[in-house]
């Protein structure tokens, strides 16, 4: 065969191979859109039996009508079924939790958590969460060590649903190496384990991994473990992660104790990190003690736009010393000191004190009209 008949021979070759390819995808696009047609004319009419449980209707024949639904039926709406289940409350969330039992979607639910495909796992994952079944508990930790990372973000959400204060070190431990889950999400979790958690919290603020004593540190703040207080006093003063002590400052601003004013007053010091003093100057805002005024006041005119805007914020959660000690700082801007060729010296820390103040005032005067409109 000549050099040209096997060039023609490739090309042709070349051509049915990418004719054939196109035809595959073709087809295949065309057999994926008539399944999801099929199973979209499927769901309709089980939808809309979903929708009316969803919006407080406990008829026993709709209910009983759900339950009775053929497989391929209850195969297609069971998707929307998901994702009701995990958005309703109160009586319509329990009606259809007894939907869902009465299926056996709990077992088959539970079989499916070892599946190869992460989406089939993801999706029993979140079905247990959303039953609450305690059951379930070790086969879901478990997968808070899965390959895939979607797969250990809905097991960790499902465990939080769930309840079982059992879960709170196996979630406190994925905060951490190489399959970690992200920390809002385990902290998100863990606040919905009840108070029966606050003791492993608090044994985690001596965890070796700064991680874990972060994220211990914020949910004793989101629970209000006010018991912990001590603890987490201690954290911010001694722990020699920066993340740590500025979780701890943040959540000593939300439980609220007297006894917190001290170790924040201390953590606006100028050798203190940034970051931290300004989560302590946002702190002290939220104790609403009014001892701090002076501190905060004269962090108006911190080089650190974070520390002074915050401090400027503070003080307006302070009542009325508050107030008057930013109106003092915008008055000082005007009472400058003569300069000796007669005109006026401007002090760039009472300059940049009467902006921050000035921008508080601005921003209190805004939320007070914006609340007189919506009265």
């Amino acid at each position: 065969m000549t050099l040209a008949g096997a060039a023609l021979v490739a090309l042709i070759v070349m051509l049915a191979a990418a004719f054939l390819l196109g035809a595959l995808i073709v087809g295949g696009r065309t057999v994926r859109r008539a399944r999801e047609a099929r199973r979209a004319r499927l769901a309709r009419p089980a939808r809309r039996l979903l929708l009316a449980i969803a919006a407080g209707d406990d008829d026993p024949a709709r209910i009983e009508e759900l339950v009775r639904l053929p497989d391929e039926v209850w195969l297609a709406v069971e998707p929307n079924a998901i994702a009701l289940l995990g958005k309703v409350r109160g009586e319509a969330h329990t009606t259809l939790v007894d939907v869902f039992e009465r299926r056996g979607a709990a077992w088959r639910a539970r079989s499916q958590l070892k599946r190869r495909d992460p989406v089939v796992r993801a999706q029993a994952a979140e079905v247990l969460g959303n039953l609450g079944r305690r059951d379930a508990l070790l086969p879901l930790c478990d997968l808070l060590g899965d390959p895939d990372p979607d797969v250990r973000v809905v097991a960790a959400r499902a465990l939080g649903r769930i309840g079982d204060v059992g879960a709170t070190q196996p979630l406190l431990a994925t905060l951490a190496g190489r399959r970690a889950v992200p920390a809002q999400v385990v902290a998100t979790a863990l606040t919905r384990l009840g108070t029966g958690a606050q003791p492993a919290l608090l044994a985690a603020l001596d965890d070796p991994r700064a991680a874990v004593r972060a994220t211990a540190a914020e949910v004793l703040g989101l629970v209000g473990a006010v018991g912990a207080t001590v603890r987490v006093e201690s954290a911010l003063r001694a722990d020699p992660d920066i993340h740590v002590r500025i979780r701890a400052a943040r959540t000593l601003g939300r439980l609220g104790t007297r006894t917190a004013v001290a170790p924040l007053l201390d953590a606006l010091e100028p050798d203190k990190p940034g970051p931290l003093r300004a989560e302590a100057a946002r702190a002290l805002g939220e104790l609403g003690a009014a001892t701090s005024a002076q501190a905060l006041t004269v962090l108006l005119a911190d080089p650190d736009y974070a520390v002074a805007h915050n401090a400027a914020r503070s003080l307006l959660r302070l009542g009325n010393a508050g107030r008057a000690a930013l109106v003092a700082a915008e008055h000082r801007e005007h009472v400058r000191p003569r300069h000796a060729a007669g005109g006026f010296e401007p002090d760039p820390e009472v300059v940049l004190s009467a902006a921050h103040a000035r921008e508080a005032l601005a921003a209190a005067e805004l939320d007070d009209r914006r609340r007189q409109l919506t009265s």
